[in-house]
């Protein structure tokens, strides 16, 4: 990315994480709306549950531009996706990343961690997205016997569980955890 691009979305200019953005593009899906932040699937499953977590009331690039008041709200969105996530996934670990080298809004990576994925031990961002094996179609619905694992790992999720690629597990597990 050029430095005239990225100092345009830092002012907010076009930036792709301000809101309202749409509910699915070439990168996630919505899954639903915390209390200053939305939780999106990331398209590219490499890592079976990554998600994001955007900050939504409005722009900021660094989390040091946040209020006292927003930190705390998307500190607990954050905590709340987090154990969403892993009561669904069943990961051995999690990271949690803010970059905002590429785009600068305030966001989240939250990745789940399997011992057996490709860079476990090691931070995921050393492979470039086109190299990450693309995972997708099984979180998609496009294996029933996928969605069976899940439903039977993530007992909370069982009703409901639809082949959606939106993945309502998520705002049911974030339910529970509230």
């Amino acid at each position: 990315m050029d430095d005239s691009r990225w100092e345009r979305f830092a002012r907010g200019e076009g930036c792709p994480l301000d809101a309202p953005r749409p509910g699915s593009n070439d990168y996630w899906d919505f899954v639903v709306s915390l209390s200053v932040s939305s939780l999106c699937l990331s398209k590219n499953q490499t890592y079976r549950g990554h998600c994001q977590l955007i900050f939504d009331p409005r722009h900021v690039a660094r989390v040091d531009q946040l209020s006292a008041v927003e930190w705390n709200a998307l500190s607990a969105d954050l905590f709340k996706a987090q154990a969403a996530i892993m009561r669904a996934v069943g990961a051995d670990h999690l990271n949690v990343e803010s970059l905002g080298n590429l785009v600068p809004h305030v966001h989240w990576h939250i990745v789940p961690r399997y011992r057996s994925d490709p860079r476990w031990g090691s931070p995921i961002w050393l492979t470039s997205l086109d190299d990450m094996s693309d995972t997708r179609a099984c979180l998609q619905g496009n294996s029933e016997r996928s969605w069976s694992s899940w439903r039977r790992r993530v007992p909370a999720c069982n009703a409901g569980f639809p082949p959606s690629p939106r993945l309502r597990w998520t705002a049911e597990a974030l339910a529970e955890a509230g």
